[in-house]
């Protein structure tokens, strides 16, 4: 049996988990918070890459887990929107302590999303460059291949550092045009946000995945005065409902 652990935010990363499942013979389950038991033969997890380094979500999830089957095949795939070396190198730290090896990781070039940044750029060629390599991952997994991990390297620390922290969100502002629909609230990974006087209100946890802004129907979160303007971005073959029930078995109590 294989299980995929998933963390997302715009759904990059699962749309990539749930076609290995569906090549692999698996299923595909968040990253609870808490020791989560798992028995399987075969363990991935596939996240996106934060500022060169894994989301704070992610360190904790594989930190917690406790892996019963200490020969099970254990592969990761990072969804990133470039190079970005060393990052897979942080994992196989984590999980050493607990007796694993980390067999086989790869990054996944996908949509650039941190429109703090970037402008979200997508389009056809790069969604069937993407398909083919899952593709290719998928054949990886299932002839148990390993490869070579690199550490995680001063470059990536020192990125790294720059992550914005769980207070971030105090830098988020919502507009007038914001409708109470709690969309933003329904789709945070972290729980981060509540609903106060029909406004969302961030709660300090924040993991910086800017699902809030990316998912917004009105537009009317932004993060300092850096994604004013810029179009917003969810995985074309992922739906907002998807999105939501996915993150809505997540990491915090509802």
């Amino acid at each position: 049996m294989a299980t995929i652990f998933c963390f997302t935010s715009t759904g990059n990363s699962l749309y990539t988990a749930k076609k290995l499942a569906e090549k692999i013979g698996g299923k595909v389950m968040p990253m609870n918070n808490g020791s989560i038991p798992c028995e399987d033969d075969v363990i991935g997890i596939v996240f996106p890459v934060y500022f060169w380094g894994l989301p704070r979500m992610v360190e904790r999830f594989v930190t917690e887990m406790h892996i019963a089957n200490k020969s099970a095949y254990v592969f990761a795939v990072a969804t990133c929107g470039g190079p970005v070396f060393g990052v897979l190198g942080r994992l196989k730290k984590l999980l050493q302590p607990k007796g694993i090896s980390l067999r086989y990781g790869i990054r996944l070039v996908s949509v650039t999303n941190y429109i703090p940044e970037y402008e979200a750029k997508d389009n056809d060629t790069l969604r069937r460059k993407i398909d083919e390599n899952i593709l290719k991952i998928a054949d990886a997994i299932n002839n148990r291949k390993s490869n070579r991990i690199q550490g995680f390297t001063i470059l990536n620390k020192i990125i790294y550092n720059s992550f914005p922290n769980e207070s971030s969100d105090q830098y988020f502002s919502v507009a007038l045009t914001c409708t109470g629909c709690m969309t933003c609230q329904k789709v945070c990974p972290a729980n981060n946000i509540t609903m106060k006087d029909d406004k969302p209100s961030f709660q300090h946890r924040c993991e910086h995945c800017l699902a809030c802004i990316h998912s917004c129907p009105a537009h009317a979160i932004n993060w300092k005065e850096k994604t004013q303007g810029k179009d917003r971005y969810r995985n074309a073959n992922v739906s907002l409902n998807d999105l939501i029930s996915f993150n809505d078995m997540g990491a915090y109590p509802k």
